[in-house]
């Protein structure tokens, strides 16, 4: 889908395959404007934002993402980590970056 460079890392996680190897995940985000839900692609196949398509409501306009797992597109921070958490690989220890 377009827009793949879009995202900041905002967290990266360590989950334990098999109980005993480390594993990395990132908590992703970028702006709400450019959500998913919002991507269409055009008759010649080309992604674009359908304007037509409401902006998420988020508490902080931001949408976040658990790298390229199957969770979707979450409004806050804390759904996305507490999805993550409930996954059979989880827990996950999370390491937040600084704001950049």
């Amino acid at each position: 889908m377009a827009g793949q460079t879009e995202f900041q890392i905002v967290a990266i996680g360590v989950w334990l395959y098999d109980g005993t190897a480390p594993r990395e995940i990132r908590l992703l985000r970028r702006p709400a404007s450019r959500a998913y839900s919002r991507w269409v692609e055009d008759e010649s196949g080309k992604a674009h934002i359908d304007q037509m398509t409401p902006i998420p409501a988020t508490p902080d306009g931001q949408v976040y993402y658990i790298g390229a797992t199957g969770g979707g597109e979450f409004n806050t921070q804390e759904e996305a980590l507490a999805w993550a958490d409930r996954q059979p690989w989880g827990p996950v220890t999370w390491t937040f970056l600084a704001e950049q």
